[in-house]
């Protein structure tokens, strides 16, 4: 067996192929005071967690006098990550059945060849049934799950929209400005801009005018309304900032070309 270990088969009904299985040994005492019982000691483990004494005492007095049972659970940290996320707990149950005689617990060793044993284990009905409420309790309804996850996945589209919307409002240009689109713009610190409608001009592929402009009396042409520009500023900035560069490098070769003269390598 896997590590000294024989299979145990106990039907929960006599004669019902439905069993319990469970490992058994022969108990190897490292404490001092278990030398004496050592020797009718049997070891049983992979027990389910709603298992009593009074059962394990019950079942294996099949094999002769039980004289105690020690009965431990001991809960162990889940294996996967996503068993852990969910809370999910795993106990081994392990018990000790000390026999009255040694023959008892050779009974009990013998019984263990993997056949359904003649001893009965049937399970507390009381406790089982609360055992399976408790499980249930551990993952939310399907139905009451699908809904929360289909709401969460609708107001994620929603947030993913809003994100794209707010990154083409607040583009920003080569010259660190916010490009103004119509409607209402936002700037990264806060600011909202609110954008002039677009006029329509009645011009053509060449910029060239359809209608030409009306004239009033007198032979004076009407002069046409100046219509705002939110980019003028930038323009005008813009052109003045090169002014004032090309001043710079004009400056800078004329101070060059003072330079050489004195150093007599231009003349």
């Amino acid at each position: 067996g896997l590590r000294g270990y024989k299979l145990l088969r106990l039907p929960m009904v006599a004669g019902s192929p439905v069993t319990r299985t469970l490992l058994v040994k022969k108990h190897e005492a490292r404490d001092p005071a278990e030398k004496e019982s050592a020797p009718r000691t049997l070891f049983v483990t992979h027990l389910d967690t709603f298992t009593t004494e009074a059962q394990l005492q019950k079942s294996f007095s099949s094999f002769g006098p039980v004289e105690r049972v020690e009965l431990k659970c001991v809960e162990k940290r889940a294996p996967k990550v996503e068993q852990r996320e969910d809370h999910v707990k795993l106990h081994v149950v392990f018990a000790k059945i000390v026999f009255q005689e040694v023959l008892s617990l050779q009974k009990a060793l013998d019984a263990a060849t993997g056949q359904i044993s003649h001893a009965v284990l049937p399970p507390p009905t009381a406790v089982l049934k609360e055992c399976l409420r408790a499980r249930k309790t551990i993952y939310p309804d399907p139905q009451k799950l699908r809904r929360e996850i289909d709401e969460w996945m609708a107001n994620y589209d929603e947030k993913q929209e809003e994100k794209k919307r707010l990154a083409r409002e607040t583009q920003v240009d080569d010259d660190g400005f916010t490009k103004v689109i119509s409607g209402i713009t936002r700037t990264p610190d806060g600011l909202t801009i609110r954008g002039a409608a677009r006029p329509r001009s009645n011009t053509g592929v060449f910029g060239e005018a359809i209608k030409a402009a009306p004239v009033q009396a007198g032979g004076k042409k009407k002069k046409n309304k100046e219509m705002p520009d939110f980019y003028r500023f930038q323009i005008r900035e813009k052109r003045r900032e090169e002014i004032i560069d090309h001043r710079k490098r004009n400056a800078k070769d004329l101070d060059t070309v003072k330079q050489m003269k004195k150093a007599k390598k231009f003349r």
